[in-house]
């Protein structure tokens, strides 16, 4: 059967439907036909849970994971156009 992320018609008024994902389970489909009802459905400790996990991900946060390591590069020794080649001495 197809799988498909988004979710279903059951899943309006829950706050981690997103019309085209659902914010926790990656095929919604399949948490309603196997529960009478989605673990998800109008949780709010997974969608405070979903909310917190969500906040780490802002803009200032991949700039200091991008300044870390660009400051690990920057450290690290480099050869600025020297190469090394052994020379062989012929006969």
């Amino acid at each position: 059967m197809h799988r498909n992320g988004k979710p279903v018609r059951k899943c309006h008024g829950c706050g981690l439907n997103f019309r085209d994902h659902c914010g926790v389970y990656d095929d919604p489909r399949a948490q309603w036909q196997h529960h009478r009802v989605c673990p998800g459905y109008k949780n709010e400790a997974m969608l405070a849970e979903y909310e917190a996990h969500r906040a780490g991900e802002g803009r200032e946060a991949r700039k200091t994971k991008r300044r870390n390591v660009a400051v690990k590069r920057s450290a690290e020794p480099h050869h600025d156009g020297d190469r090394h080649v052994v020379m062989r001495t012929v006969r």
